[in-house]
């Protein structure tokens, strides 16, 4: 993706205003100065932050293999599963892999794309009254449901293949979204 197209990763400020004190963790230098990214997308890293998010990521590690970089996890010990968040040397295309089984869906364009998408779903989560009470009543849960599918469309408008035709086996987004309410 040419640089031209990456959109401004959000603020760490904005970022910080919803995910909360201690709930953001941003990158140094040296943690992704031997990276093979575009400039733009390890300066997201060290600018912005990663923000810790319930349900989504749990730890923020910034970790170089042969093939990819790791951002994130996610560990759920009920399940005996950890999803990590990976960027791909080179296009900082974002993935998740399960582990310990190695499925990987597509989650973003870029980290750009990702840290943009993390930040229009955890403000939306934040300030809604629909998603935090849904199963209130009926009326509610179908709030809850059309706040999600703006969400999608506001995921898919920012960056098309992260939602692609929704399918929940290959993307990220989708899944995440249709499953969030329960």
């Amino acid at each position: 993706m040419p640089v031209d197209d990456l959109p401004a990763p959000p603020t760490f400020e904005a970022l910080a205003s919803w995910a909360g004190a201690g709930r953001l963790v941003r990158a140094t230098e040296p943690d992704v100065s031997t990276w093979r990214l575009p400039a733009p997308q390890k300066a997201a890293l060290t600018s912005s932050g990663i923000p810790l998010i319930d349900d989504l990521i749990s730890e923020v590690s910034f970790h170089s293999t042969p093939t990819t970089y790791r951002l994130s996890r996610l560990t759920n010990e009920d399940f005996n599963v950890t999803w990590e968040y990976t960027a791909a040397q080179g296009s900082g295309e974002v993935l998740e892999t399960a582990m310990p089984d190695g499925a990987t869906r597509f989650v973003n364009s870029t980290i750009n794309h990702w840290l943009c998408s993390l930040h229009l779903f955890g403000s939306r989560l934040s300030n809604s009254s629909a998603l935090t009470h849904w199963p209130e009543n009926e009326d509610t849960e179908q709030d809850a449901l059309a706040e999600l599918a703006d969400l999608l469309d506001q995921i898919r408008t920012l960056d098309p293949p992260a939602v692609g035709a929704g399918d929940h086996q290959t993307h990220f987004w989708p899944a995440t979204l249709d499953r969030w309410l329960y």
